[in-house]
C-alpha cells in the first residue's frame, strides 16, 4: 500500500525487531491515518534534501516493539508521527541543518549521532524542536545541533 507518491506502508512498518518477536507491527486505522501524514512529511524532506530516495530506518512501531527497541512510552513512533531516515549522499547533521534551516512544520527533529539517522516527527503540535541524542536510546537529548 502507497502512504504517498514515494514511501509505502511496507518501508514504515518493517521492523527485524517485530520480526525477532513474531508481531506484525500493524496499525490501528488511527495510525494508519497518522502515518499517511508522516508519509506526506516526507515527501517533503525528500525535495528538501534534493529528491534522492531516503532510507527509512524506523517508522510505526506499535507498542511493544517500541518497548523492545527501547524507545520511550511518549515517542511519536507508536502513533505513527515518526520516522528515522538515512540520505544516500548527505551526512544526517547536514539533513538535521538543512531542515532546521527550512520552513518545513515538525514536531522534533533529532540528530541521533551514534546511530547515524535522522529522526523527524510530524505530531500535530509542530514545535519544532530541534536537538541531538548522541549515544541511542534512553539517552539525553540536548535540544540544539552542534
Amino acid at each position: 500500500m502507497q502512504l504517498s507518491e514515494h514511501f509505502s506502508l511496507e518501508e514504515f512498518i518493517r521492523s527485524d525487531t517485530a520480526k525477532q518477536l513474531k508481531n506484525d507491527n500493524k496499525p490501528t486505522p488511527k495510525h494508519l491515518e497518522h502515518l499517511k501524514i508522516t508519509a506526506a512529511g516526507f515527501e517533503k524532506v525528500r525535495a528538501l534534501l534534493g529528491g534522492q530516495p531516503l532510507e527509512i530506518t524506523s517508522g510505526y512501531r506499535n507498542p511493544v516493539v517500541n518497548k523492545a527497541v527501547g524507545g520511550t512510552p511518549t515517542s511519536a513512533h507508536p502513533m505513527g508521527y515518526a520516522g528515522d531516515f538515512r540520505h544516500p549522499e548527505l551526512t544526517p547533521l547536514e539533513c538535521a541543518r538543512k531542515l532546521r534551516d527550512s520552513g518545513l512544520e515538525f514536531d522534533q527533529l533529532i540528530l541521533e549521532t551514534s546511530r547515524k539517522i535522522v529522526h523527524i516527527s510530524f505530531d500535530p503540535k509542530a514545535r519544532r524542536m530541534v536537538g541531538e541524542q548522541k549515544k541511542g536510546p534512553n539517552t539525553p537529548i540536548v535540544w540544539k545541533l552542534p
